[in-house]
């Protein structure tokens, strides 16, 4: 049986935790390759990831290196979303 599609939102956390297990969580900036964010994501989908690495750049969760992207790192922002109880209040591992 097929996984069901998850959200957008569910998506960018997927995203955002699989840099920081990727960078074995050590402080940024520890980079990492797009495309072993892709591969721990289970995608093919490059337009999903590089949409997601533009929006939590965009919300500065996240640096980029090349455009397209080809290597990423979490910032403090985005450490500290991942933390419980999150940089904006919400649930860990979910970004508003």
């Amino acid at each position: 049986m097929a996984n069901p599609p998850i959200s957008p939102a569910q998506f960018l956390s997927s995203l955002l935790t699989a840099v920081r297990e990727l960078t074995g969580r050590r402080p940024p900036p520890t980079w990492t390759h797009v495309d072993k964010v892709q591969r721990k994501l289970g995608t093919d989908n490059t337009d999903a990831v590089e949409a997601a690495i533009r929006l939590a750049v965009g919300r500065g969760w996240l640096r980029s290196d090349g455009d397209p992207p080809s290597s990423v790192t979490l910032t403090v922002a985005g450490v500290k979303l991942l933390e419980p109880g999150g940089a904006e209040g919400g649930a860990a591992g979910k970004p508003k």
